[in-house]
C-alpha cells in the first residue's frame, strides 16, 4: 500500500475514535430510514441500503411505517485529503426535540457515528457494504444496550432444549406433513451444538417475541442438527451453518437461502415482506 494511503487511513481511524458516547438511544421506538447519497456512482446502492435499514429495524422492533418526524440517516460522500480520495459514510438519528424551560421544538443530531475508506471504484460495493454493516451493528448494540426492557419482548432459551422453548419441530419430514396440512412454507434452521454463530442467531434473533410470530405466520420452523444428517441430500450443499432455508412444502424446492449470521438482515427483510409473497 502506497505511504500516502497508510497516513490517509490512520488518520481516518483517529477521527472514528472520537468519544460519540453520550448520544443515548432509549425509547427510540420509530424512525424513518433514509439514505442520501452526494454522488451518481452510489445512487444504485440505495435501495439495497434502505432494506438493510428496515430489517435492522424488524431486529430492533422499531417501527418504520407512516411518517414519523424521527429519521435515521445514511450519509455517503466523497471527499479528500491531499491527492487520496475517501468516502465518508455516516449515520445520523435527527428529530425534534424541545428546548428546556420552553414549548419550542428544534431539530436535533440525537445519535451520530461515522466511518470513512479509500476510495477504490472496483472494491467500492464490497467496502461500502462492510462500513454499514458495521455501523448498522454499532447502532443496534448501543440500542439494545439503551433500552433494556427489549429482553421483555424475548424469550430466554438454551440451544439444548432451544426447538422445545420456541417451538419448532425437530424432524423433517414430520415439519414438512404440518407445513403442507397447514398451507405453509417450511422454514429449516440448520445448526450445530458447537457453533457460536448458531447460538447468536437464537438468542439475538429467531427468540424475539415479535420475530418469531412473523415467522410462524407462513411458516413452520424446523430446527436440525447439520452433523446428524437427517434430512434430504439437497439440503447437506452447503456445510456452512447457521443457514435458514425457505422450502416449499408442495415440491421441496428450495426457495431462499440464507448461510451465515451475517446474513441476518437478508432474512429479515425476506421476512418483512413475506406477506407480499
Amino acid at each position: 500500500m502506497h505511504y500516502k494511503q497508510i497516513i490517509f487511513l490512520i488518520l481516518l481511524t483517529s477521527l472514528g475514535l472520537k468519544a460519540q458516547s453520550f448520544y443515548v438511544l432509549t425509547d427510540v421506538k420509530n424512525y424513518q430510514p433514509l439514505v442520501i447519497t452526494e454522488a451518481k456512482e452510489f445512487e444504485v446502492f440505495n435501495e439495497d441500503i434502505k432494506a438493510l435499514m428496515k430489517a435492522n429495524a424488524l431486529e430492533l422492533d422499531v417501527n418504520t411505517t407512516g411518517s414519523p418526524s424521527r429519521v435515521l440517516a445514511f450519509l455517503v460522500n466523497k471527499f479528500s485529503l491531499g491527492d487520496t480520495l475517501g468516502v465518508r459514510v455516516t449515520l445520523e438519528l435527527g428529530e425534534y426535540v424541545r428546548r428546556q424551560k420552553s414549548e419550542e421544538e428544534v431539530f436535533a443530531i440525537s445519535y451520530l457515528k461515522e466511518k470513512s475508506f479509500v476510495y477504490h471504484k472496483e472494491e467500492l460495493e464490497d467496502d461500502l457494504a462492510d462500513t454499514i454493516e458495521e455501523l448498522l451493528e454499532a447502532f443496534t448494540v448501543q440500542h439494545k444496550e439503551d433500552n433494556k426492557q427489549l429482553s421483555a419482548n424475548k424469550k430466554i432459551v438454551r440451544h439444548e432444549t432451544f426447538d422445545e422453548d420456541m417451538g419448532y419441530e425437530n424432524d423433517y419430514y414430520r415439519a414438512l406433513k404440518k407445513a403442507k396440512e397447514e398451507g405453509k412454507k417450511l422454514m429449516l434452521f440448520m445448526t450445530t451444538a458447537y457453533c457460536p454463530w448458531c447460538r447468536k442467531l437464537e438468542n439475538r434473533i429467531l427468540s424475539q417475541i415479535h420475530i418469531d410470530k412473523k415467522i410462524k405466520v407462513h411458516h413452520v420452523p424446523v430446527m436440525l442438527n447439520y452433523d446428524k444428517k437427517a434430512f434430504p441430500e439437497n439440503l447437506a450443499k452447503s456445510n456452512v451453518v447457521p443457514t435458514l432455508y425457505i422450502i416449499n412444502a408442495k415440491t421441496q424446492k428450495i426457495e431462499e437461502t440464507f448461510v451465515g449470521f451475517s446474513a441476518r438482515n437478508m432474512f429479515l427483510n425476506y421476512l418483512e415482506h413475506s406477506d407480499d409473497k
